[in-house]
C-alpha cells in the first residue's frame, strides 16, 4: 500500500509539469520571457554590412516579414518618421502566432542623415513621461522609451530602443498591437498575452550584435 501511495504521488507531480515547447509559456499565459535561445533552438540570423549591424533569433519565435502589420504605420525607416525622412528600413522580426487581434514585431531601422543623427535619442511625442530610460545591446548605450496610441479599436505599444554608433542612428521598436477581439461576432482570443509578446520580443533584441561594416 505504502507504494502505491508513492507512485500515486509521483504521478500527480508529472502531471503539473510545464509540457509547453522550449519551455516557453502557452499562448494567453503571462510569461514574462521566452527560453528559445538558451535551449539551443536553431538559429537565424540577419546582417547588414552597410549599417554594420547582425541580429541572431530563433527560427521557432519568429519570422521576417517584408512589411508591417500596423492599422497606425506612418511608413518611416522607424516609428516617428514620415515615409520621405532618409534612412533605411533594415528589417522586420515577427512572432509566430502573430494575428490580427494581438501580433508581436520587432522592426529594425538605420540613418546617418544628419537631422536624424542629432534627434537620433531624443524620445518621441508619443513617448510615456517617466519612461525613458538606458540598456546596453552588445556594448552600446541605447536610450530606451515607452508609448503608445489607440483609436477605433486598434492598439499599439511600443518599446523603443535608439542609440548613435558609429556615425549611424540606429532605431530597434518592440512594437505589440492589435485589435478589439470583443468586437467580432463571436469575440476572438489573443493568441498570446501582452507581456508574453514584449518578454520574446526583448528576447530577440539580446540578440544584436554590432560588426564591421564593408569598406
Amino acid at each position: 500500500m505504502r507504494y502505491c501511495t508513492v507512485l500515486l504521488a509521483a504521478l500527480v507531480a508529472l502531471s503539473g509539469c510545464d509540457s509547453s515547447p522550449l519551455g516557453k509559456a502557452a499562448p494567453g499565459n503571462s510569461g514574462a520571457r521566452s527560453t528559445a535561445v538558451a535551449s539551443g533552438a536553431p538559429q537565424a540570423r540577419y546582417e547588414n554590412l552597410d549599417y554594420g549591424i547582425a541580429l541572431s533569433y530563433p527560427k521557432e519565435e519568429a519570422e521576417r516579414s517584408k512589411d508591417r502589420d500596423d492599422y497606425f504605420d506612418e511608413g518611416g525607416w522607424r516609428l516617428g518618421a514620415g515615409p520621405d525622412a532618409p534612412g533605411a528600413a533594415l528589417l522586420v522580426l515577427r512572432l509566430k502566432g502573430s494575428d490580427e487581434i494581438r501580433a508581436g514585431e520587432l522592426r529594425l531601422g538605420a540613418s546617418r542623415d544628419e537631422a536624424a543623427l542629432a534627434t537620433c535619442t531624443e524620445p518621441d511625442p508619443w513617448a510615456r513621461r517617466g519612461s525613458v530610460g538606458e540598456a546596453h545591446l552588445d556594448g552600446v548605450i541605447f536610450t530606451t522609451f515607452q508609448g503608445g496610441d489607440a483609436a477605433m479599436n486598434h492598439y499599439r505599444k511600443v518599446h523603443a530602443y535608439r542609440a548613435v554608433h558609429r556615425g549611424v542612428c540606429y532605431a530597434i521598436d518592440l512594437v505589440v498591437q492589435g485589435s478589439n477581439g470583443q468586437v467580432y461576432d463571436p469575440p476572438r482570443e489573443a493568441p498570446f498575452s501582452e507581456t508574453r509578446a514584449f518578454g520574446d520580443l526583448q528576447a530577440l533584441v539580446d540578440g544584436t550584435r554590432f560588426i564591421e561594416r564593408a569598406p
